[in-house]
Protein backbone atom coordinates (compact mmCIF):
# COMPACT_ATOMS: atom_id res chain seq x y z
CA UNK A 1 0.00 0.00 0.00
CA UNK A 2 2.81 2.30 0.94
CA UNK A 3 4.63 1.79 -2.60
CA UNK A 4 1.54 2.00 -4.19
CA UNK A 5 0.70 5.57 -2.76
CA UNK A 6 4.08 6.72 -2.99
CA UNK A 7 4.36 5.95 -7.13
CA UNK A 8 0.92 7.64 -6.96
CA UNK A 9 2.06 10.95 -5.46
CA UNK A 10 4.81 10.99 -8.37
CA UNK A 11 2.68 10.71 -11.10
CA UNK A 12 0.06 12.97 -9.60
CA UNK A 13 2.56 15.88 -8.81
CA UNK A 14 5.15 16.10 -11.77
CA UNK A 15 4.62 15.64 -14.91
CA UNK A 16 7.25 13.01 -15.20
CA UNK A 17 6.78 9.36 -15.27
CA UNK A 18 9.35 7.87 -12.44
CA UNK A 19 11.77 4.85 -15.19
CA UNK A 20 12.75 1.44 -13.73
CA UNK A 21 16.26 3.14 -12.48
CA UNK A 22 14.41 5.54 -10.22
CA UNK A 23 11.59 3.11 -9.01
CA UNK A 24 14.16 0.86 -8.04
CA UNK A 25 16.11 3.64 -5.82
CA UNK A 26 13.09 4.10 -4.10
CA UNK A 27 12.11 0.37 -3.67
CA UNK A 28 15.60 -0.06 -2.12
CA UNK A 29 15.28 3.09 0.33
CA UNK A 30 11.57 2.00 1.49
CA UNK A 31 13.09 -1.90 2.55
CA UNK A 32 15.54 -0.30 4.39
CA UNK A 33 13.37 1.75 6.86
CA UNK A 34 10.39 -0.67 6.77
CA UNK A 35 13.31 -2.98 8.07
CA UNK A 36 14.49 -0.01 10.76
CA UNK A 37 10.85 -0.30 12.00
CA UNK A 38 9.81 -4.01 11.71
CA UNK A 39 8.72 -5.26 15.50
CA UNK A 40 8.29 -1.86 16.80
CA UNK A 41 4.66 -1.07 15.33
CA UNK A 42 3.49 1.06 17.81
CA UNK A 43 5.52 3.78 16.92
CA UNK A 44 4.74 4.37 13.88
CA UNK A 45 2.16 7.01 14.10
CA UNK A 46 -0.05 6.05 10.55
CA UNK A 47 0.19 5.09 7.07
CA UNK A 48 1.12 8.43 5.85
CA UNK A 49 4.04 8.41 8.30
CA UNK A 50 5.01 5.03 7.13
CA UNK A 51 5.55 6.46 3.83
CA UNK A 52 7.38 9.78 5.05
CA UNK A 53 9.63 7.54 7.00
CA UNK A 54 10.02 4.85 3.75
CA UNK A 55 10.60 7.98 1.47
CA UNK A 56 13.43 10.28 2.66
CA UNK A 57 13.02 12.19 -0.79
CA UNK A 58 9.74 13.72 0.33
CA UNK A 59 10.21 17.35 0.95
CA UNK A 60 8.19 20.28 1.76
CA UNK A 61 8.71 23.72 0.75
CA UNK A 62 8.40 27.24 3.01
CA UNK A 63 4.93 27.02 0.83
CA UNK A 64 4.03 24.11 2.39
CA UNK A 65 3.29 21.78 -0.23
CA UNK A 66 5.50 18.42 -1.07
CA UNK A 67 7.76 18.07 -3.89
CA UNK A 68 8.72 14.72 -4.65
CA UNK A 69 11.07 14.39 -7.77
CA UNK A 70 12.61 16.58 -10.49
CA UNK A 71 12.56 15.72 -14.09
CA UNK A 72 16.18 14.52 -14.32
CA UNK A 73 17.83 11.26 -12.79
CA UNK A 74 19.99 11.65 -9.63
CA UNK A 75 23.69 11.32 -10.36
CA UNK A 76 25.65 9.40 -8.07
CA UNK A 77 28.15 11.10 -5.60
CA UNK A 78 30.81 12.62 -7.37
CA UNK A 79 34.66 12.04 -6.25
CA UNK A 80 33.81 9.44 -3.98
CA UNK A 81 36.58 6.81 -4.13
CA UNK A 82 35.86 5.32 -1.26
CA UNK A 83 32.58 5.06 1.13
CA UNK A 84 32.81 6.47 4.29
CA UNK A 85 31.21 4.34 7.27
CA UNK A 86 29.14 5.17 10.20
CA UNK A 87 29.98 5.53 13.67
CA UNK A 88 30.67 3.45 15.98
CA UNK A 89 30.24 2.56 20.41
CA UNK A 90 33.69 4.62 21.27
CA UNK A 91 34.71 7.25 23.76
CA UNK A 92 37.56 8.52 26.14
CA UNK A 93 37.38 8.29 29.62
CA UNK A 94 40.07 10.97 31.93
CA UNK A 95 39.99 9.69 35.15
CA UNK A 96 41.05 11.77 38.01
CA UNK A 97 44.73 12.15 37.88
CA UNK A 98 44.17 13.28 33.70
CA UNK A 99 45.57 9.72 32.64
CA UNK A 100 43.09 8.61 29.45
CA UNK A 101 41.63 5.43 28.72
CA UNK A 102 40.42 4.82 25.19
CA UNK A 103 37.35 2.64 25.57
CA UNK A 104 35.73 0.35 22.85
CA UNK A 105 32.41 -2.33 22.53
CA UNK A 106 35.44 -4.90 22.12
CA UNK A 107 37.19 -4.22 25.57
CA UNK A 108 36.07 -6.12 28.62
CA UNK A 109 37.21 -6.37 31.89
CA UNK A 110 38.48 -3.58 34.91
CA UNK A 111 39.34 -0.20 33.64
CA UNK A 112 40.34 1.63 36.71
CA UNK A 113 40.04 1.78 40.56
CA UNK A 114 38.53 5.39 41.15
CA UNK A 115 38.75 5.61 44.86
CA UNK A 116 36.53 3.28 46.97
CA UNK A 117 35.03 2.91 43.03
CA UNK A 118 36.11 0.07 40.35
CA UNK A 119 35.40 1.37 36.64
CA UNK A 120 33.98 -1.86 34.76
CA UNK A 121 33.55 -2.08 31.28
CA UNK A 122 31.44 -5.10 30.14
CA UNK A 123 29.81 -5.48 27.10
CA UNK A 124 30.14 -2.04 25.43
CA UNK A 125 28.64 -0.26 28.91
CA UNK A 126 30.70 1.23 31.44
CA UNK A 127 29.71 1.18 35.08
CA UNK A 128 30.71 1.66 38.78
CA UNK A 129 30.99 -0.78 41.47
CA UNK A 130 31.68 -0.13 44.67
CA UNK A 131 34.53 -2.24 46.69
CA UNK A 132 35.52 -3.30 49.82
CA UNK A 133 38.28 -1.30 49.91
CA UNK A 134 38.54 1.48 52.86
CA UNK A 135 40.11 4.11 50.28
CA UNK A 136 39.87 7.77 51.20
CA UNK A 137 39.88 10.87 49.36
CA UNK A 138 40.17 14.57 50.26
CA UNK A 139 37.39 15.42 48.17
CA UNK A 140 34.93 14.42 45.22
CA UNK A 141 36.80 12.32 42.62
CA UNK A 142 35.85 13.85 39.35
CA UNK A 143 35.75 11.38 35.95
CA UNK A 144 34.69 13.03 32.56
CA UNK A 145 33.46 10.65 29.58
CA UNK A 146 34.24 12.01 26.15
CA UNK A 147 32.89 11.27 22.40
CA UNK A 148 34.21 12.75 19.40
CA UNK A 149 33.36 12.83 16.09
CA UNK A 150 31.95 9.05 14.66
CA UNK A 151 31.29 8.17 18.02
CA UNK A 152 29.11 7.47 20.58
CA UNK A 153 29.20 5.66 24.39
CA UNK A 154 26.62 4.54 26.94
CA UNK A 155 27.31 5.21 30.86
CA UNK A 156 26.01 3.92 34.23
CA UNK A 157 26.67 6.48 37.28
CA UNK A 158 27.13 4.87 40.48
CA UNK A 159 23.75 5.78 42.35
CA UNK A 160 22.31 3.68 38.46
CA UNK A 161 21.64 6.48 36.14
CA UNK A 162 22.00 5.42 32.80
CA UNK A 163 23.56 7.93 30.16
CA UNK A 164 23.63 7.75 26.90
CA UNK A 165 26.39 10.28 24.89
CA UNK A 166 26.08 11.06 21.11
CA UNK A 167 29.14 12.50 18.90
CA UNK A 168 31.32 15.00 19.86
CA UNK A 169 29.61 15.34 23.43
CA UNK A 170 31.31 15.12 27.29
CA UNK A 171 29.86 14.40 31.01
CA UNK A 172 32.04 14.90 33.77
CA UNK A 173 30.84 13.45 37.10
CA UNK A 174 31.77 12.17 40.76
CA UNK A 175 32.50 8.63 40.84
CA UNK A 176 30.58 8.38 43.58
CA UNK A 177 27.76 11.26 44.77
CA UNK A 178 27.86 12.42 48.16
CA UNK A 179 26.03 15.17 49.72
CA UNK A 180 22.73 16.59 49.10
CA UNK A 181 22.71 17.10 45.51
CA UNK A 182 24.01 14.88 42.64
CA UNK A 183 25.07 16.92 39.54
CA UNK A 184 27.30 16.44 36.73
CA UNK A 185 27.97 18.95 33.72
CA UNK A 186 27.62 17.88 29.79
CA UNK A 187 28.27 19.36 26.62
CA UNK A 188 26.79 18.37 23.35
CA UNK A 189 24.06 15.61 23.74
CA UNK A 190 23.08 13.34 25.99
CA UNK A 191 19.84 11.27 27.05
CA UNK A 192 19.12 10.09 30.63
CA UNK A 193 17.55 7.63 32.75
CA UNK A 194 17.49 8.77 36.17
CA UNK A 195 17.64 6.81 39.27
CA UNK A 196 15.13 9.18 40.83
CA UNK A 197 15.77 9.86 44.44
CA UNK A 198 14.03 12.57 46.09
CA UNK A 199 16.37 13.25 49.36
CA UNK A 200 19.40 13.49 46.40
CA UNK A 201 18.26 15.25 43.21
CA UNK A 202 19.55 14.73 40.27
CA UNK A 203 20.62 18.08 38.58
CA UNK A 204 22.58 17.97 34.89
CA UNK A 205 24.21 21.63 34.43
CA UNK A 206 24.82 22.89 30.49
CA UNK A 207 25.75 25.94 29.39
CA UNK A 208 24.50 28.34 32.14
CA UNK A 209 21.25 25.84 32.36
CA UNK A 210 20.54 23.54 34.44
CA UNK A 211 18.08 20.85 34.16
CA UNK A 212 16.78 19.08 37.61
CA UNK A 213 15.24 15.57 37.71
CA UNK A 214 11.81 14.75 39.20
CA UNK A 215 11.77 11.34 38.39
CA UNK A 216 12.99 11.16 34.59
CA UNK A 217 13.66 9.85 31.55
CA UNK A 218 14.97 12.96 29.24
CA UNK A 219 16.93 13.99 26.22
CA UNK A 220 19.11 17.55 26.29
CA UNK A 221 20.82 18.74 23.00
CA UNK A 222 23.25 20.91 23.55
CA UNK A 223 25.91 21.31 20.70
CA UNK A 224 27.49 24.74 20.08
CA UNK A 225 27.13 25.03 16.69
CA UNK A 226 23.17 24.25 17.57
CA UNK A 227 20.75 27.48 17.71
CA UNK A 228 18.76 26.10 20.70
CA UNK A 229 19.39 24.70 23.83
CA UNK A 230 16.80 21.94 23.97
CA UNK A 231 15.75 19.59 26.10
CA UNK A 232 12.67 16.92 25.79
CA UNK A 233 11.27 15.11 28.35
CA UNK A 234 10.45 11.55 27.74
CA UNK A 235 8.69 10.36 31.10
CA UNK A 236 8.45 11.68 34.76
CA UNK A 237 8.92 15.49 35.18
CA UNK A 238 11.80 17.67 34.95
CA UNK A 239 12.41 21.30 36.22
CA UNK A 240 14.46 23.65 33.55
CA UNK A 241 16.21 26.44 34.93
CA UNK A 242 17.78 29.81 32.64
CA UNK A 243 18.99 32.33 34.79
CA UNK A 244 15.72 33.21 36.95
CA UNK A 245 13.19 31.58 34.73
CA UNK A 246 12.20 28.28 35.56
CA UNK A 247 9.70 26.21 33.87
CA UNK A 248 8.08 22.62 34.92
CA UNK A 249 7.99 20.00 31.57
CA UNK A 250 4.90 17.49 30.96
CA UNK A 251 6.03 14.64 28.90
CA UNK A 252 5.90 14.98 25.05
CA UNK A 253 7.10 18.98 26.03
CA UNK A 254 10.31 20.48 24.83
CA UNK A 255 11.88 23.18 26.68
CA UNK A 256 14.06 25.29 23.88
CA UNK A 257 16.75 28.44 24.69
CA UNK A 258 17.80 30.26 21.93
CA UNK A 259 21.74 30.84 22.94
CA UNK A 260 22.06 34.16 24.93
CA UNK A 261 18.40 34.96 24.78
CA UNK A 262 18.14 33.00 28.55
CA UNK A 263 14.07 32.55 27.54
CA UNK A 264 12.98 29.45 27.80
CA UNK A 265 10.03 28.53 25.66
CA UNK A 266 7.79 25.01 25.95
CA UNK A 267 6.42 23.41 22.82
CA UNK A 268 4.83 20.17 21.99
CA UNK A 269 8.20 17.82 20.72
CA UNK A 270 8.62 15.01 18.62
CA UNK A 271 9.55 11.97 20.73
CA UNK A 272 10.70 9.90 18.23
CA UNK A 273 12.82 12.54 16.75
CA UNK A 274 14.43 13.53 19.81
CA UNK A 275 15.58 10.62 20.73
CA UNK A 276 16.62 8.43 17.58
CA UNK A 277 20.29 8.70 17.65
CA UNK A 278 20.20 6.56 21.20
CA UNK A 279 17.93 4.09 19.36
CA UNK A 280 20.02 3.77 16.32
CA UNK A 281 17.81 5.82 14.42
CA UNK A 282 18.64 9.15 11.85
CA UNK A 283 15.46 10.79 11.73
CA UNK A 284 14.30 14.29 10.72
CA UNK A 285 10.61 15.78 10.59
CA UNK A 286 10.24 19.01 9.04
CA UNK A 287 14.37 19.81 9.20
CA UNK A 288 16.18 22.60 6.55
CA UNK A 289 19.85 20.58 5.18
CA UNK A 290 22.28 22.46 7.21
CA UNK A 291 20.42 20.73 10.32
CA UNK A 292 20.74 17.84 8.67
CA UNK A 293 24.28 18.17 7.09
CA UNK A 294 24.97 19.10 11.17
CA UNK A 295 24.37 16.03 12.57
CA UNK A 296 25.86 14.15 9.31
CA UNK A 297 29.32 15.95 10.20
CA UNK A 298 29.09 14.75 13.79
CA UNK A 299 28.35 10.97 13.39
CA UNK A 300 30.19 10.24 9.99
CA UNK A 301 33.42 12.49 10.79
CA UNK A 302 33.11 15.02 7.60
CA UNK A 303 33.15 18.52 7.24
CA UNK A 304 31.13 20.64 5.52
CA UNK A 305 30.79 23.47 2.97
CA UNK A 306 28.12 24.73 0.69
CA UNK A 307 28.36 26.18 -2.52
CA UNK A 308 25.46 28.59 -4.21
CA UNK A 309 21.73 28.99 -2.82
CA UNK A 310 20.26 25.47 -1.74
CA UNK A 311 16.25 25.93 -2.27
CA UNK A 312 14.51 26.19 1.11
CA UNK A 313 13.12 22.92 1.41
CA UNK A 314 12.77 20.63 5.07
CA UNK A 315 12.90 17.33 4.53
CA UNK A 316 11.33 14.95 6.67
CA UNK A 317 12.00 10.46 6.74
CA UNK A 318 14.94 8.65 8.34
CA UNK A 319 17.54 5.65 8.01
CA UNK A 320 19.31 3.67 10.13
CA UNK A 321 22.57 4.84 11.76
CA UNK A 322 24.28 1.98 10.43
CA UNK A 323 24.31 2.89 6.90
CA UNK A 324 27.37 4.18 5.17
CA UNK A 325 27.09 8.00 4.22
CA UNK A 326 26.29 7.34 0.28
CA UNK A 327 23.25 5.60 1.23
CA UNK A 328 21.95 8.95 2.77
CA UNK A 329 23.48 11.25 0.21
CA UNK A 330 22.05 9.14 -2.74
CA UNK A 331 18.98 9.76 -1.22
CA UNK A 332 19.13 13.34 -0.80
CA UNK A 333 20.44 13.95 -4.24
CA UNK A 334 17.14 12.27 -5.78
CA UNK A 335 15.45 15.73 -5.00
CA UNK A 336 18.33 17.69 -7.15
CA UNK A 337 20.85 18.24 -4.24
CA UNK A 338 24.10 17.50 -4.95
CA UNK A 339 27.24 16.68 -3.01
CA UNK A 340 31.00 16.56 -4.08
CA UNK A 341 32.86 13.71 -1.64
CA UNK A 342 36.55 14.54 -1.49
CA UNK A 343 38.34 12.56 1.72
CA UNK A 344 35.72 13.68 4.89
CA UNK A 345 34.90 16.83 2.80
CA UNK A 346 31.52 17.50 1.45
CA UNK A 347 30.38 19.87 -0.55
CA UNK A 348 27.20 20.69 -1.24
CA UNK A 349 25.30 22.46 -4.00
CA UNK A 350 22.54 22.67 -6.17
Amino acid sequence: MVESWHLRDVTARTSHTPDADEISAVHIHMREVIQLHAGTPQRIRSWQRIAAAACFLFISSIGGYFFVHQQQKPQLVKNQVHDILPGTDKATLTLANGKRVLLTKAFSGTVAQQGSMQVKLHSGLISYLATNDNATSTGPIYNTLTTARKEQFPLVLSDGTKVWLNSVSSITYPVIFTGKERVVKITGEAYFEVAHNKDHPFKVTVDGQTVEDIGTAFNINAYNDEPVIRTTLVTGSVKVTEHEQSVLLNPGYAASTRRNSHVINVSAADIEEAIAWKNGETLFNDEDLPTIMRQVSRWYDVDVTYEGQLPPWHFAGGISRKSKLSSLLKILELNNIHFTVTGNKITVHP
